[in-house]
């Protein structure tokens, strides 16, 4: 149990931020056992459940620039704390991963020894291969944005923004299979998030007050209903197809990802306490640090989870159901029982190389 000063050290909205983007990833990676028939087969409802769930880890890209922007300690101090957070349990999910892969699923190459330096062994881990990186840059990114300022930040951010129109011109204005390959490609990438994330932290938006809250109602509204609307009814005249439709709408780097990833930030630092009070609320003192630390191992574990325990289960009694019913169980299963299941790690000797700290 953390003591009073570990747990006043937490930021509560981060927790909650943190809990709820891992969930969203789970719930994103659901529908891969029938992949193809889920993201090919035209459905309102799958459409609006596979918008909403896109945001996931570009929430954990922005608590990262909320946490660690701007880096205030050495930096060969702060890369190997950080990268040692993030390191060995990546090095031991990739080992268990080719084990798996080896002798549970039978796809095991050689190529996937010789590939894991540049690609993971397993989708879900590209999230920590970047991460690498962005740990790796932040303390010259955080001399940036000391010389920018303020301002730099908000001019950074506008044309990142912009940027992220991009994806939907495939159709109307843009002749290219990849619209995510363009000159902007490289710029409108997860860093957005990350500076996003330090903005808004330290910062904030003006969103719930009465002088600036509508021209942010309007941004958001543009980026959560109209742009998809477009997507939609403008660009199926353009011979484009349901799976190119999901692609552009679910991109890291589409409008649409960019203001929900904002929206969702912004309401739950608005609405969470600034502090934990045990006495208050012992239930949210306890329980949302106590998710909010398991999440890096619920994330490593989940396909574990997902393909030997979860979908075995409910694959009788679930495979009449509608795909987002089906996603929605299987989701919230595979949720707590990654969390049990990395409870238990943590009680282990040497956890930190399988779960984090």
């Amino acid at each position: 149990m953390m003591t009073e000063a570990q747990l006043q050290r937490r930021i509560p909205y981060l927790d909650v931020l943190r809990v709820i983007a891992c969930l969203l990833v789970i719930l994103i990676h659901t529908p891969i056992r029938p992949y193809e028939v889920y993201y090919n087969t035209p459905s309102v409802a799958g459409a609006v459940y596979t918008v909403l769930v896109a945001v996931n880890c570009n929430l954990f890209f922005m608590i990262t620039g909320a946490l660690l922007l701007p880096v205030t300690m050495p930096a060969k101090r702060f890369l190997r704390r950080r990268l040692r957070v993030i390191l060995f349990p990546l090095v031991t999910w990739t080992l268990i991963y080719l084990l798996e892969h080896a002798f549970l699923l039978h796809n095991f190459t050689p190529r996937l020894l010789t590939s894991i330096l540049f690609h993971p062994v397993e989708g879900v881990l590209w999230y920590v291969y970047v991460l690498l990186v962005i740990y790796a840059t932040l303390p010259l990114v955080s001399k940036c944005i000391d010389a920018v300022g303020k301002k730099g930040v908000e001019i950074i951010l506008i044309l990142w923004v912009l940027s992220s129109f991009i994806p939907y011109q495939h159709g109307v204005f843009i002749e290219a299979a990849h619209p995510t390959d363009n000159m902007f490609g490289a710029f409108a990438n997860y860093y957005g998030y990350v500076l996003l994330g330090y903005y808004m932290h330290h910062y904030g938006l003006p969103v719930f007050t009465r002088e600036h809250g509508w021209k942010f109602g309007l941004f958001f509204f543009f980026g959560i209903v109209v742009m998809p609307m477009f997507e939609f009814l403008v660009q199926g005249h353009f011979h484009i197809t349901w799976q190119q439709h999901i692609d552009t709408l679910t991109s890291d780097i589409s409008i649409n990802n960019v203001a929900m990833a904002a929206l969702l930030f912004a309401v739950v630092q608005h609405f969470s306490p600034k502090r934990y009070d045990r006495k208050a609320h012992p239930a949210a003192a306890t329980w949302w640090p106590r998710l909010s630390l398991c999440t890096f191992g619920v994330y490593l574990s989940q396909m574990i989870v997902l393909r030997h325990v979860v979908w075995p289960m409910t694959e009788s009694w679930l495979c009449q159901a509608h795909w987002v019913v089906d996603c929605l169980v299987s989701g919230v299963m595979a949720f707590v029982v990654c969390f049990l299941l990395v409870l238990l790690l943590r009680h282990l000797p040497y956890h930190r190389f399988l779960v984090g700290k």
